[in-house]
């Protein structure tokens, strides 16, 4: 059959070049000239002048053109009358070389004509013969060809008749529709071709489908027969299911009988808890009204006599310490007391449940919560279980003593770990499911050391019920660290040189005081034969002062409008040997972003330092963790939920509002203080969290409901001097700022611009004269810079000559007038600081100088940085960057005060 299609082909392929030539008849090939053309042409030219190409007509026109101008200057020149018969003959001649020059000029447009038609044709003929020459063309691609040629033919036919292009025209004409033909012929064929293959395809597409339905029937018919058998299968899954779903309900059962009375106990110690604080704060309310009281005393003390004042303060003094140190050891009591009712109740508990294990059969392996206190008890014989308690960087013998009784001054630390990467789910500490550890360096090592005596038992490792769910315990072993089930169900791998690895998933906090004890037990066929208890406790986290020194300075790329501020920081900071790392995208106030801090653990002959950043909890999705270069393992977590907060306070939870004194007497880690805007403080989650840390606290609050931030950083700032170890404390001084004022008006510089630049650009006695503003500004003084002052050295012990009280002033709203000088960064002996912009005497900046002035006993060097864009947007170079400090090079467990060591 198939060479009775081919016959066929072959006749449609004659039938269709018939029927090509018959539709691309010639028609007429090029357009008749119009009547004024044809007239344009008759008008009369010296045979001599015939142009026969587009050039020649240009010289023609342009020959005409000066002929005509010579003509018109002759006439111009007759003078008599009597030669008017010669005016007449030029005015002739005129007429006839202008009518020329039409005509030329209108055989010039239909000669451009021509040419553009004649080079569109071109055109389209070069795209229909390249289109012809592709390889297996299809017959839409000859049909696309047809197209063109018919185009280019349609084009030619628009050439005017008479032109110098005529005669081509016709022959190209002919030429093209013979193309044309050709292209209409391969077009038939090509769709003649497509046709046969298309009926191919479908006589083979039939085929397939036949076999398909075959097949399809061979598989339905195994699929029933599979069917059977599934079916089969599973009604005996579901009869081995419902067994198994028997024996999960009871189970069920047996655990939401057990947490029951696990929440029963958790209600009782926190209702304890909470009466406890509240009587705390009942102590400290009256505390606080004696020491306002005595304060107050004080003060008149003073004013009648500068001696016996100053002997009142230290007796005062002596006596604030006596009374707190009584009431610590009343805290302690209770504590204590607390503790031994809870172990007490617990021991009961356990007595039950072991009295009821002996009359009943008891399961494989129960998971046996460890109280939070225990009695210190030494191990059985070869059953040695310690941690690092003397914390001297090794695991020995020495570390049996106390390992029972945890307190910051000893027992073994646990870092925190966060091993979640994707912080937008569930925190880590929630997460039941516990993987290998990310860092196997950052776990605490724990050792069980037995003899050969248990080598036919099992052995069990369990954490009290409380602390469980924010730790995960690891062992070591040939296949590397494997989780270890703390509920006591899943024995240990066994060894007679157990290494366990103990890591926290979170920080103490106002739910948990970070501690865990960790219980070993050895079992034989179900009897416990040995067990010992050891506490360990989380490292606390605790934040760098602005002494420290500096090992990365952050700041967000703005683009142009702080390019040149980056520049001078850069300029600034690398000189001393700290890296500026240039963030792109990033939020403009770096300083809310993070917390940068640091925890401690002790290692052989070395203290081993990790950086922990406290992120923030605004726009998670807009705010990425800032890593440091300086540390690639730097951990990042959060403390509580975002908070909704009303537009006047919206910068309160803002981590520019929380900062850390250096060491001061009593804390010699530095103590955290923070901004108090009254209905909307600092976040309590992050301020009970600092307290948990118990190294750091209890923070200190400070009034700035009256600063448009409502942050302290705007207002305080500890500046290192060139003595190690100690310093100053800067702080706004508005009354400063006004006598700066006056003493420049005083000097004859009142005419002297202030605020250079920026939008409140005035000058000085502009501003005097603004006595709304300067009443501001004294009152701010009087009313709230004074109290907060007397504030800081009563709870900070700091002397007259560590306080440096900075030239500024404040808006209405409570932001800073010109740039704040306090509002800056220590680096490495280098103060950053804000350009104040101020009046400019013989070229030097009055207030800069006013501001080197008071630092110069302190051996501070100064650079100002033009910070014009944050000072618009109402911040300044402290709020514009972060730090990465240096951790303290001493344990905080060594520098502990008395008041602290037994906690």
């Amino acid at each position: 059959m198939r060479w009775v299609r081919y016959i066929a082909i072959a006749i449609v392929n004659g039938f269709g070049v018939v029927i090509g030539i018959i539709w691309v008849a010639v028609p007429t090939t090029v357009a008749q000239p119009s009547l004024n053309y044809q007239l344009a042409l008759s008008a009369r030219q010296p045979e001599a002048e015939t142009p026969q190409s587009l050039s020649e007509l240009y010289k023609l026109r342009d020959r005409l053109k000066v002929q005509l101008d010579n003509l018109a200057k002759t006439s111009d020149s007759a003078p008599f009358p009597a030669e008017l018969w010669k005016s007449a003959i030029h005015r002739q001649q005129s007429q006839t070389l202008t009518q020329q020059l039409q005509n030329v000029q209108i055989q010039i447009q239909r000669e451009e004509i021509a040419k553009n038609n004649w080079d569109q044709a071109a055109k389209l003929a070069a795209q229909a013969a390249e289109i012809g020459r592709t390889s297996n063309p299809s017959s839409a691609t000859w049909e696309q060809s047809q197209r063109l040629w018919q185009w280019a033919i349609d084009t030619l036919r628009l050439i005017p008749h008479g032109s110098f292009l005529t005669d081509r025209a016709i022959d190209k004409t002919i030429e093209y529709q013979g193309n044309l033909s050709v292209a209409t012929y391969e077009m038939q064929v090509a769709r003649s071709i497509e046709k046969v293959r298309a009926e191919e395809e479908e006589i083979r597409e039939r085929g397939r489908k036949e076999q398909e339905k075959k097949e399809f029937a061979r598989r339905e018919i195994e699929r029933k027969e599979q069917e059977k058998k599934d079916r089969a299968r599973k009604e005996l899954e579901r009869q081995e299911f419902q067994r198994q779903e028997l024996a999960r309900k009871e189970l069920e059962r047996q655990e939401a009988a057990r947490k029951e009375l696990e929440r029963q106990e958790f209600e009782k110690q926190e209702l304890a808890r909470k009466e406890l604080e509240r009587q705390e704060f009942e102590k400290q309310e009256l505390a606080r009204k004696e020491l306002e009281r005595q304060e107050a005393a004080r003060k008149e003390l003073e004013r009648q006599e500068l001696e016996k004042q100053e002997l009142a303060r230290e007796e005062l003094e002596r006596q604030e310490l006596e009374k707190q140190e009584l009431a610590r050891q009343e805290l302690e009591r209770q504590e204590l007391a607390r503790q031994e009712l809870a172990r007490q109740e617990l021991e009961r508990q356990e007595l039950e449940r072991n009295q009821q294990a002996t009359s009943q059969p008891a399961p494989e392996s129960t998971a046996t919560p460890t109280p939070a206190p225990v009695t210190p008890a030494a191990s059985p014989p070869n059953f040695f279980f310690a941690g690092d308690t003397n914390r001297d960087g090794q695991i020995n013998d020495q570390d049996e003593a106390g390992k029972e009784q945890w307190s910051l001054s000893k027992g073994a630390l646990i870092l925190f770990n966060d091993r979640n990467n994707d912080r937008g789910k569930i925190p880590t500490w929630k997460q039941t499911k516990v993987s290998a550890p990310r860092r196997a360096a950052m776990l605490s090592q724990v050792n069980l050391t037995l003899s050969e005596n248990f080598k036919t038992s099992q052995l069990f490792i369990t954490a009290d019920s409380i602390a469980s769910p924010h730790i995960s315990v690891f062992q070591k072993t040939g296949d590397g660290w494997q989780p270890v089930d703390i509920s006591g169900a899943k024995p240990l791998v066994f060894s007679t040189n157990i290494v366990l690895g103990v890591e926290a998933k979170q920080f103490a906090d106002r739910n948990w005081n970070g501690t865990v004890n960790l219980k070993a037990t050895a079992q034989n066929n179900g009897q416990e034969i040995a067990s010992t208890t050891i506490q360990m406790g989380v490292s606390p986290w605790m934040i760098a002062p602005n002494t420290a020194p500096v090992t990365e300075v952050q700041v967000s790329d703005r683009g142009s409008v702080n390019s040149e501020f980056i520049s001078q920081l850069k300029q600034a900071v690398e000189p001393t040997g700290a890296k500026v790392k240039i963030l792109q995208g990033d939020r403009t106030w770096m300083q809310d972003n993070q917390k940068n801090g640091y925890v401690q653990l002790p290692e052989k002959s070395d203290l081993r330092q990790f950086n922990v950043a406290l992120k923030s909890n605004s726009e998670p999705e807009k705010n990425p963790p800032v890593k440091s270069t300086q540390d690639r393992d730097l951990k990042v977590f959060k403390i509580g939920n975002p908070r909704s907060l009303d537009p006047v306070s919206q910068w309160s939870d803002g981590y520019g509002n929380l900062q850390v004194t250096p060491p001061i007497p009593g804390h010699p880690m530095g103590r955290v203080y923070y901004g108090n805007s009254g209905n909307a403080s600092f976040n309590p989650e992050v301020l009970d969290f600092i307290q948990a840390q118990r190294i750091q606290g209890p923070p200190v609050d400070i009034d700035t409901s009256w600063l448009l931030t409502r942050q302290v950083d705007e207002i305080i700032n500890f500046i290192p001097t060139q003595t190690p170890g100690r310093y100053v404390m800067a702080i706004a001084s508005p009354e400063a700022g006004v006598k700066l004022l006056e003493e420049l008006e005083g000097r004859g510089y009142g005419d002297v611009r202030i605020n250079r630049g920026l939008s409140t650009q005035t000058t000085v006695s502009a501003a005097l004269k603004n006595r709304a503003l300067i009443q501001h500004n004294l009152y701010l003084q009087q009313q709230k810079l004074n109290p907060i002052i007397e504030k800081l050295k009563r709870e900070f012990l700091l002397g007259d000559d560590q306080i440096i009280q900075v030239p500024v002033m404040f808006g209405y709203s409570g932001y800073a007038w010109w740039p704040n000088m306090v509002n800056s960064v220590p680096v490495n002996g280098k103060l950053l600081v804000s350009n104040p912009r101020g009046p400019m005497i013989d070229g030097v900046d009055y207030t800069q100088e006013r501001l080197r002035q008071l630092l110069l006993p302190a051996g501070v060097s100064v650079s100002f940085l033009d910070d014009r864009y944050y000072q618009e947007l109402k911040g300044n170079v402290q709020s514009a960057t972060n730090t990465v400090r240096k951790p303290e090079e001493r344990p905080f467990w060594q520098s502990l005060p008395n008041n602290l060591a037994r906690y």
